[in-house]
């Protein structure tokens, strides 16, 4: 199958092209969160990113939030933000970090208004609709898919995920990769059991060297916990859907990436440096190990699922792709792509690739997901530490 070499997107000033232009409201400190929300409900073409948190932060927590806001705002799919803080320091360094990309930027700080939060929602409704009105007046052009970072990502697997939606969704990177473009998969803990096969993809040693650190770093990670990786994985739906032991679970995770060589390890959400396969270290959970891979640049995410699984990023489209028919059948408003007819048997993955393909490309070109129609998305930053 000769894979789409173009589709029609966003060029940026810098960076890479994104597949939507959309209006951000950042909010990086649980203070301004519900006024947040009181703006979005008068902005709904808006896209929400906030954190409960954002005062008190210490050392690699404080810098990890803050790199999370500002790769958030400086996203390819996103072509204006308003930042809504505490107060003029935080929304400085976050306004003018997304103004120095390009992007339309405007802020408010509670502080700048006399603590006023309805005199905060009336400023930035104004300034968001003259954004908006700016944004509709973009036109998509031509972009090449090497420009495209696809992120890889299952959650509430069964059986079928392993067998048929992981698989496909593996012949849908290693075509992307072949194209040029870049693929990032995430969740460490899902990759255990499936060391030495990993490491033996890795472009050179000192890749192989830095993902056999996160393993271990992992590992300890729980042992102080006083956690064994091995009990509570697979988790109870993932019994429930036929999944028995951890190797099942973690190859049939490992596939969706593909075969290609392993061209990088990556931290929770460093950016994509370029072409080819990139693993991604972050937890588990799906809201948070998507959300690193979006602000490590990923314009879509691929989301496979044997059960159902309603999240989406709030600034990435996302593709849910299931194998088991049950599902889709169960959730067909959930479902972007049904993959079952390749679990039962009825057509090949090389011949529901081309389908999946298109669907990727019509996807890009600005046709909504089912995620995006239900408006079930956001975005989860991790905590790697406690406040004071």
């Amino acid at each position: 199958m000769t894979f789409p070499a173009t589709f029609e997107g966003f060029p940026r000033a810098c960076g890479r092209p994104g597949i939507r232009n959309q209006l951000a409201l950042l909010s990086p400190c649980g203070l301004t969160t519900p006024t947040t929300r009181k703006i979005a409900a008068l902005l709904p073409q808006a896209v929400v990113i906030s954190s409960p948190y954002g005062r008190g932060q210490l050392g690699a927590d404080k810098q990890f939030h803050d790199q999370m806001f500002t790769s958030f705002g400086t996203h390819p799919n996103i072509g204006a933000a308003i930042v809504l803080a505490a107060d003029s320091k935080m929304r400085l360094w976050l306004q003018d970090n997304v103004a120095a990309s390009g992007r339309l930027a405007a802020g408010f700080s509670l502080q700048e208004c006399g603590e006023d939060s309805e005199k905060l929602v009336a400023s930035a409704v104004a300034v968001g609709r003259e954004f908006l009105i700016e944004l509709a007046r973009a036109k998509q052009a031509c972009c090449s898919v090497e420009d495209l970072i696809l992120a890889v990502e299952c959650g509430h697997s069964d059986a079928t995920s392993g067998l048929a939606a992981n698989p496909l969704a593996g012949e849908l990177a290693d075509s992307l990769i072949a194209a040029g473009g870049a693929v990032v998969i995430a969740e460490t803990i899902e990759w255990l059991g499936t060391q030495d096969s990993l490491y033996t993809r890795c472009k050179s040693p000192q890749i192989a060297a830095r993902l056999k650190k996160l393993f271990e770093a992992r590992h300890q990670l729980a042992l102080e916990a006083g956690r064994d990786l091995r009990i509570g994985n697979p988790g109870p739906q993932n019994h429930e859907g036929g999944i028995t032991t951890l190797q099942e679970k973690s190859h049939g995770a490992i596939s969706k990436g593909g075969t290609s060589q392993i061209a990088g390890v990556l931290a929770a959400g460093e950016t994509v440096p370029g072409p080819g396969l990139h693993l991604m270290d972050t937890p588990t959970l799906s809201p948070e190990s998507i959300s690193s891979m979006v602000a490590g640049g990923a314009q879509l995410i691929l989301f496979t699922t044997g059960q159902g699984n309603p999240y989406g990023s709030a600034v990435a489209p996302t593709l849910k792709l299931t194998a088991n028919p049950q599902t889709a059948i169960r959730l067909p408003h959930q479902i972007d792509f049904d993959g079952s007819d390749v679990f039962v048997g009825a057509r090949s993955r090389q011949q529901a690739l081309p389908d999946l393909s298109q669907l990727m490309i019509a996807t890009c070109n600005g046709m909504e997901t089912a995620a995006e129609r239900l408006q079930e998305c956001a975005e989860v930053i991790s905590r790697l530490g406690p406040s004071i």
